[in-house]
């Protein structure tokens, strides 16, 4: 899951804020509505496009019952130096339990072949970092990551793609001046193994991979976001974010069934409340919610399984599994900026 917020913390953490939205506009291409969207090719680089991320997010459970949340992020950022494009690989990689949370984050430069994303098979990683896909497609696939605190190994099941927005034309306000190109695939099982703190853990659940790409900036003078995917039930799934982006909120959400089918939300359907905050530093993540969609029979309270799910990278943020009760029993994750306190 994810989203263009995502790539703004590689944009801030590599430094090429300044240079970038100079260059944005006249180098690179724009998000405008009405694009074909074609498979296998969209799974691979959009190479006149500045920012790109592949996004996967899995709800994890093993023989005990015991919940995971196992999270892989990889971005591409390009920039243009004395006139050449200079391409950057960023990832973050997570891994938690009910009393554990562990991060790592890998940076690495396009032209040192340390990093890319490949086809035939297709294949996205950075360094020893690996998702694997099958022939010319992420799905099904095999993720890998290794760190000295945690590690997961995971097959992951093929799924539908659903484009977001208007047609895969996203918005992120309302005039879409902010907007990326965006699908997902939400019904993924997943079945593998975790190790935490030395111990080998075999695991099952549901996975959730994002895609988006975009070359439009946010301006960060009032920048601010919530965002989360859940899994209701085994045949449908729902996707909601906020944005706050200077004077204006942004809400956007989507029902999308195993079967192909997608329902989109009104914001006025949505009551999407904050109920218990934390504070990380200098800033507030609200980290418990209600959510109520009476349209579609949800109401739902949501609880991480995990409170200190705090991703304290280059520029922090909250993201993490969370369970939700009520009208179904909701698994998923959600992703936090904060609010300076």
């Amino acid at each position: 899951m994810q989203t263009i917020f995502k790539t703004l913390i590689l944009i801030l953490t590599l430094s090429l804020l300044a240079s970038s939205a100079a260059t944005a506009d006249t180098t690179f291409s724009k998000v405008t509505p009405g694009r074909q969207f074609s498979f296998p090719q969209d799974h691979l680089l959009h190479p006149d496009y500045q920012n790109e991320w592949w996004y996967v997010t899995t709800n994890l459970q093993d023989k005990a019952g015991n919940q995971y949340g196992a999270q892989f992020t990889l971005f591409s950022n390009a920039d243009l130096y004395s006139g050449t494009q200079q391409r950057v690989f960023f990832a973050h990689a997570a891994l938690s339990s009910k009393d554990s949370f562990y991060h790592a984050e890998r940076y690495a430069r396009a032209d040192m072949q340390h990093a890319g994303v490949s086809a035939d098979p297709w294949l996205a990683y950075i360094d020893h970092w690996r998702f694997d896909g099958s022939k010319d497609s992420p799905l099904p696939g095999r993720l890998r990551v290794q760190d000295p605190q945690f590690s997961y190994d995971l097959t992951l099941s093929d799924s539908g793609y659903y484009l977001q927005g208007e047609d895969g034309f996203s918005r992120k306000n309302s005039d879409g001046s902010m907007a990326s190109y965006y699908y997902s695939a939400p019904f993924i099982d997943i079945r593998g193994q975790i190790e935490i703190a030395g111990k080998a853990i075999e695991v099952t659940g549901t996975g959730w991979l994002d895609r988006e790409w975009s070359s439009q900036l946010i301006r960060f003078g009032s920048l601010g976001w919530d965002w989360l995917s859940l899994h209701l039930d085994e045949d449908t799934a729902l996707m909601l974010y906020r944005t706050r982006i200077d004077e204006e909120t942004y809400l956007y959400g989507r029902l999308m069934y195993r079967d192909g089918r997608q329902q989109p939300l009104q914001p006025e359907q949505i009551k999407w409340l904050a109920k218990r905050n934390k504070v990380f530093g200098e800033r507030t993540y609200p980290i418990a919610w209600t959510l109520e969609i009476p349209d579609h029979g949800i109401s739902l309270n949501l609880q991480p399984i995990n409170d200190d799910q705090f991703v304290n990278a280059r520029v922090p943020y909250w993201e993490g599994a969370v369970t939700g009760s009520g009208s179904h029993q909701a698994q998923g994750y959600l992703e936090l900026f904060g609010e300076r306190q």
